[in-house]
């Protein structure tokens, strides 16, 4: 039976699997499209919800022109979706459901903590770097969906009756966010090759091989245990940021850390900056992004920064900053962007977004946090941090 939900009319479903539901239906200019969205219950689940944008952002990345375009994605919403032209000729939202499957069971709880974001970023990064020549932000790229199976209809088949489902006037797609991902991701990568390979050619004077083992980024009582040698000749693009003690106290909320708070402090190669998270964190990283958890996983802070290349003009600004959840940011002055969410019981959420010119050039500075709601502030005191020892580079 067809139904109209939002500005979609003759929609009706096409394939249900667990969490996701896939509709079929026209737009208002009577277009056919494709129309994926969570049940009613999986709405609610934040890991569920993290996912689908994980995996809306990798289709703009590794979008191709076999690739139906993505019409809108709205992953804000109550209940978020993403709407694909349908066209025989190209593959559509079963791509984007395939990869959904893929990366975690339909239905039940999703997998917390670092092994699963750690997993996710792989997975995010391997898409971009197969995506380094620029691609089209036309639509999403894969293998052919699987036929749907007429068991798989479950209980939220229902999930696109009016009463429930709200959808806006379809958005114009971005055309800059997947050109972004596939160069940032080029110069992250030619970043760690120099580096390796200042590493393994420095001649050893002390009767070494001229090989060296990469530093240790773990930190206990705010002091890294990173090494905090000053940089050296034929060390050039390896050194380790140290926390600047003179950085300027900037705020976008909350306070900033006390001088008795228990603290550890993260640093890394190749970062332009240092910082530091409640002790009772741990943190591992993978290239230019740091995942720092406690409570056994159930809370996450993301920490991590991306090279922005030539001028960095402003569009391009925009759209890195549209790629951070929790959308829209609230703007402020200096290229500082920040939103925070609490509408969640028990949950405290939040994004952070800085742009710095440094004399190398202009870089992202960003952070998010999922966290346990009593653990508000700590979230703060991060978001504080980040920023100003971020804006510390800043060139004078």
């Amino acid at each position: 039976m067809s139904r109209t939900v939002g500005p979609y009319t003759d929609v009706t479903t096409a394939r249900v699997e667990g969490a996701y539901e896939l509709c079929e239906g026209l737009d208002e200019n009577a277009r056919p499209v494709q129309i994926l969205t969570l049940g009613a219950t999986s709405s609610k689940d934040p890991a569920r919800r993290g996912l689908l944008s994980d995996t809306v952002a990798w289709a703009y990345a590794t979008a191709g022109p076999e690739d139906a375009p993505i019409l809108v994605a709205d992953l804000e919403a109550e209940q978020p979706y993403v709407v694909v032209l349908r066209d025989a000729r190209l593959r559509g939202a079963d791509r984007i459901m395939d990869r959904l499957l893929a990366l975690g069971p339909a239905t039940g709880p999703l997998p917390v903590g670092p092994a699963a974001a750690a997993q996710r970023a792989a997975h995010q990064l391997a898409a971009a770097q197969r995506s380094a020549a620029p691609a089209s932000p036309a639509g999403v790229s894969g293998p052919p969906s699987p036929p749907a199976s007429a068991n798989a209809r479950g209980a939220e088949n229902a999930v696109w009756s009016p009463p429930v489902v709200m959808i806006a006037a379809p958005k114009k797609p971005s055309q800059l966010k997947p050109i972004l991902i596939g160069i940032g991701s080029v110069v992250v990568a030619l970043a760690l090759v120099v580096g390796v390979w200042a590493v393994l050619s420095r001649p050893g004077g002390d009767g070494s091989d001229g090989t060296a083992e990469a530093p240790t980024t773990a930190a206990v009582d705010g002091v890294s245990q990173a090494p905090a040698a000053e940089p050296t000749e034929g060390t050039a693009g390896n050194e380790v940021p140290q926390w600047d003690e003179g950085a300027p106290a900037e705020r976008v909320g909350g306070s900033a850390y006390a001088a008795d708070d228990a603290t550890a402090t993260f640093t890394a190669a190749n970062w332009p900056f240092a910082f530091k998270v409640p002790a009772d964190f741990t943190c591992t990283h993978d290239g230019p992004t740091a995942v720092c958890t406690a409570d056994g996983g159930e809370s996450e802070i993301s920490v991590g920064w991306i090279p922005c290349e030539g001028d960095c003009p402003r569009s391009a600004r925009k759209m890195m900053r549209e790629a951070l959840p929790y959308q829209p940011l609230d703007e402020m002055a200096n290229e500082i962007a920040y939103a925070e969410r609490d509408e969640v019981y028990g949950r405290w959420r939040g994004s952070l977004s800085v742009f710095v010119t440094e004399a190398e050039g202009t870089f992202q500075a960003w952070a998010t946090a999922d966290i346990a709601a009593e653990r508000e502030e700590e979230g703060w005191h991060v978001f504080n941090d980040v920023l100003s020892q971020a804006l510390s580079k800043a060139a004078e």
